[in-house]
């Protein structure tokens, strides 16, 4: 089999060094990783520091490359990039998939799968969502504690009857968690609520999960954002649970106090380039089709905006 991860950074290089580690021997498994991280990974292998260090992993891919097209087409592509990178990174997976390729994408949002589908009409596309904190803590060496590390994995509206052995087999062997959902749009909204608050309020007033559950009015900011959240998936008829805010919000405890959101974290890197519309533009545009108030989505976006020096 020929396993491809589109991506190993975090979430890529926590799930590829485990699968790696445990499958390595058996298929191939080829990394598409950029710059000194690339560099890296070629030279040392890749690292992951799991549970906070507590278990030290190092692997070597068959082939870590940015070269796309040094790839073969894959069985398995395993998708973790930055949503503002899908786009041109759907484009290149088309050199190295076909009608039989599974596709798993584990980013953030609630439209992935359609996002990925306006630019790809063949293999299958497995909606999903992961909890997982994890982080490039220097190139080649993935840092992970904090977070279920479960895949939440549903079908392809395109091929409601497709059940992927070939992904289930991988997962099982490398002792991933997993879930197979009937209706994953509850497991990704339920996410989404999770990261989107969190990740707004968070880079909006430069805070971690820890500063922001211990300060009320900051706690209470994420809660207001989250009830919004509810408010649009309702009205697209998303059943997500009673308590679902409550739950959501505690949801911060699972990871130590120091943790800040990956979309947090880009921008104290990269600034302006971020997934903010991901997150904000997405839900205030959701909010004005359906008709619901996304007063604090918006307010708390403009704040994050304004911080950076972009128009609001």
């Amino acid at each position: 089999m020929k396993i491809g991860f589109y991506g190993v950074g975090g979430v890529g290089g926590y799930f590829g060094a485990i699968i790696t580690k445990e499958l390595g021997s058996k298929h191939d498994i080829y990394f598409i990783a950029r710059g000194t991280h690339k560099e890296k990974i070629i030279e040392h292998g890749l690292t992951l520091k799991k549970s906070g260090g507590d278990e030290i992993i190092n692997v070597h891919p068959k082939m870590c490359t940015d070269v796309v097209t040094d790839l073969p087409i894959c069985d398995l592509i395993i998708v973790a990039v930055k949503s503002y990178d899908l786009v041109n990174v759907v484009h290149m997976i088309k050199n190295i998939a076909d009608d039989k390729t599974i596709i798993l994408p584990l980013l953030n949002g609630v439209d992935i799968y359609e996002r990925i589908r306006e630019h790809l009409s063949f293999g299958v596309v497995l909606p999903s969502c992961v909890y997982v904190g994890t982080h490039i803590e220097s190139p080649g060496v993935i840092y992970q504690k904090g977070g279920s590390c479960r895949i939440h994995i549903g079908k392809d509206p395109k091929f409601p009857e497709y059940y992927p052995e070939i992904l289930i087999n991988v997962l099982n062997e490398s002792h991933i968690d997993f879930s197979w959902e009937e209706n994953i749009e509850i497991a990704i909204w339920s996410k989404f609520m999770f990261i989107a608050a969190y990740g707004l309020v968070g880079a909006a007033y430069e805070k971690t999960l820890g500063e922001i559950l211990e300060n009320q009015k900051l706690s209470q900011k994420v809660k207001e954002v989250m009830v919004e959240i509810e408010s649009i998936a309702r009205k697209l008829k998303i059943p997500l649970g009673s308590g679902i805010v409550d739950t959501s919000l505690l949801k911060a405890k699972q990871f130590p106090f120091s943790t800040k959101t990956s979309f947090h974290r880009d921008i104290e890197k990269k600034g302006k380039i971020n997934e903010g519309d991901l997150f904000g533009g997405t839900l205030i545009r959701y909010g004005e089709s359906l008709g619901v108030s996304t007063a604090n989505i918006e307010y708390t976006y403009n704040k994050l905006l304004e911080r950076l020096g972009m128009p609001c």
